[in-house]
């Protein structure tokens, strides 16, 4: 008897190793039932994508720009309604990137993957300049960047970022 329950036992704890659909990603090993992340490949593409986003930022490219979110991404910019879905991300992008002397830079400061590989945290800062009145102005801020593995491609999932300059007294 003592024998049957060792062998029940060893089953029942390697029975959750043993589920279909457990495979590990292609750029990752299984080593006793976990997934062991590359994280510096995964934060090299994932920089890449912010990259990427620079070079359409650039070429004024909203709609290739809304196509780095998910089907359900969103944006929240500040001092304005929360964008959801890519539609409404591109309509974001398309306005902000409009206001005559639009320039922006990021700087991804820290890139944070979860221990699953498949979502990732991207938090850094920006510089913008806009001159909608012909006179450039200067903005520094800090952004968050939620990013999501979809299939083999990072996608950002969640986008908010604000202001380190003080509102205007009034």
């Amino acid at each position: 008897m003592t024998k049957s329950l060792l062998l029940l036992s060893v089953a029942a704890l390697l029975l959750p190793a043993c589920q279909p659909g457990d495979k590990p990603a292609d750029n990752t090993a299984q080593v006793n039932s976990k997934v062991v992340v590359d994280t510096g490949t995964e934060e090299k593409a994932i920089r890449g994508q912010v990259d990427r986003w620079l070079q359409l930022v650039k070429a004024k490219d909203a709609a290739r720009i809304a196509e780095l979110y998910t089907e359900d991404g969103a944006v929240m910019p500040p001092n304005a309604p929360i964008s959801k879905g890519r539609a409404a991300i591109q309509q974001t992008w398309a306005s902000m990137m409009s206001t005559p002397g639009f320039d922006l830079t990021i700087d991804p400061e820290q890139i944070v993957l979860s221990s699953s590989g498949d979502m990732a945290l991207d938090r850094g800062t920006y510089q913008l300049t806009i001159a909608p009145s012909g006179k450039a102005q200067k903005d520094t801020g800090k952004y968050v960047v939620v990013w999501r593995k979809i299939g083999n491609e990072w996608k950002a999932t969640a986008d908010i970022f604000n202001s380190d300059v003080p509102p205007a007294a009034g």
